[in-house]
């Protein structure tokens, strides 16, 4: 009997050290990033971030989150010469041009999926955390050129004038530190390696998020 009521105090208890940890948080943060390039590091593409996220405590060291985070970026130009390619194009007009000129306006990353984070000394104290994520990163853009007809010319290079997007996979590692600053609010701040080695994919994130714990 003894150790029945042993097992059972400590199946209560166990339910209720995890209720205990349960609660959904949501907030946002701040943080610079810079784009990967060959190196699969950081290139000189660097800027202030934002993020929003919403996640649930599915145990006292455990968070569950969504995250949605963007990377605005500089406008981008270049030149490119004739070759032969310029022979594709719909037009002669088109096909006599000796360059075009590329403008890459309103550029942006953005980064979106799921999170779980591993919290080592839980909800309540000051600690490391480390994470893992999944989800999809997307180039954002809006390009013109110059001078007139060299829209048909860029259809013959493969690309296109206009807004244009592109979405790729995305996994995300997350460490860092995190801990309570009042009974709700809660700071935590970092690094957030996006497609790490990924080259042009990648994204490096220095971040420091709050949330509010409901």
């Amino acid at each position: 009997m003894t150790r029945k009521i042993a097992w059972l105090s400590l199946l209560i208890w166990g339910f209720h050290s995890g209720a205990a940890g349960q609660g959904l948080e949501v907030g946002g943060g701040i943080a610079r990033g810079c784009t990967g390039d060959s190196s699969g590091f950081c290139s000189d593409e660097t800027g202030p971030m934002w993020s929003v996220h919403a996640g649930f405590w599915i145990a006292e060291h455990l968070e569950m989150a969504v995250r949605f985070a963007a990377l605005p970026l500089d406008d981008f130009r270049y030149s490119t010469p004739r070759d032969d390619r310029f022979n594709r194009a719909d037009d002669e007009h088109a096909r006599g041009l000796g360059r075009i000129d590329i403008t890459a306006r309103e550029r942006s990353r953005h980064i979106g999926g799921g999170e779980l984070l591993y919290y080592f000394a839980g909800a309540r104290r000051i600690g490391f955390v480390l994470g893992a994520g999944l989800g999809t990163l997307n180039n954002r853009q809006v390009v013109t050129c110059a001078p007139a007809g060299c829209e048909r010319v860029l259809r013959a290079l493969g690309s296109q004038a206009g807004r244009t997007s592109g979405r790729t996979a995305n996994m995300t590692w997350i460490t860092g530190v995190s801990g309570p600053a009042t009974t709700r609010l809660r700071i935590s701040c970092g690094v957030r390696l996006h497609n790490f080695a990924g080259e042009n994919n990648s994204t490096t994130e220095g971040f420091l998020t709050a949330g509010v714990r409901f």
